[in-house]
This record gives C-alpha cells, sequence and structure tokens, in this order.
C-alpha cells in the first residue's frame, strides 16, 4: 500500500517543528471540510486524545460535508515528561478514504502534537 503523509490533519491538529511533505495533501479526504468543520473536527479529536480510554472510538459527522472519522487511541504512555497517545483515526468523505495509527504527545501549551505522522492511503473496505 501507497503510505503518504496526511498533511490537511497535521495542519489542523498541531504545528510539528518539522518540514510537512505535502504531496498526499490533494488525496485526504479531511480537505473536504470547510473551515467551520476542520475547527469542530480538530476540536473532537483533542477532547477525544484528553477524555476517551484506550479502546473506545469516538465518532464525527460533519454538519454540511460528507464526511465522517473515526477516533480511536489505542494506547497511553509516557516519554520522558510528555504524557503520549497512539491513535487510530479513519476518514472517509465518500470519494476519499484514509486510515492512518498517529502518536500524539501533549505539548507544554497543553495541545496534543504528533510525534508520528503517517497514514495508509486505501480503497474503502
Amino acid at each position: 500500500m501507497n503510505k503518504i503523509i496526511f498533511p490537511a490533519l497535521v495542519l489542523a491538529l498541531a504545528a510539528p517543528a518539522f518540514a510537512i511533505n505535502m504531496s498526499g495533501f490533494k488525496e485526504a479526504p479531511i480537505t473536504r471540510l470547510t473551515g467551520e468543520e476542520l475547527k469542530a473536527f480538530r476540536a473532537t479529536v483533542m477532547k477525544t486524545l484528553d477524555d476517551t480510554p484506550d479502546g473506545m472510538t469516538v465518532e464525527w459527522k460533519a454538519p454540511k460535508t460528507r464526511f465522517v472519522s473515526k477516533i480511536t487511541p489505542q494506547k497511553s504512555f509516557t516519554e520522558g515528561k510528555l504524557r503520549c497517545r497512539e491513535a487510530t483515526i479513519e476518514s472517509d468523505s465518500h470519494d476519499r478514504y484514509q486510515r492512518g495509527i498517529y502518536t500524539f504527545c501533549k505539548g507544554a501549551k497543553g495541545d496534543w502534537q504528533f510525534k508520528t505522522i503517517g497514514a495508509t492511503k486505501t480503497r474503502k473496505p
């Protein structure tokens, strides 16, 4: 399977300290969201990482755009002084589908930031 970066999610969720490969941006389902929907999706991901137990899935549907995403925290751990979580994010915008496992760590300002970024672009199951 073709590995690509989920750059729209990267831009929406965190300000990483490294360069982002934008090659996969045009293919990401999240690009279908409006600006307001993107803010709401980001807030849902942040709240899910803060509050949802490992193994539980939170589903978010865009109010206007045909888009649904499932966020499932898989494991919680500490790295040094940082609280970290690994989560699966699966997004479908009808014509685009993407699933990836991401590692986030909570930054000094309290926002979750990507530690590892990756997604697998696949056809719908």
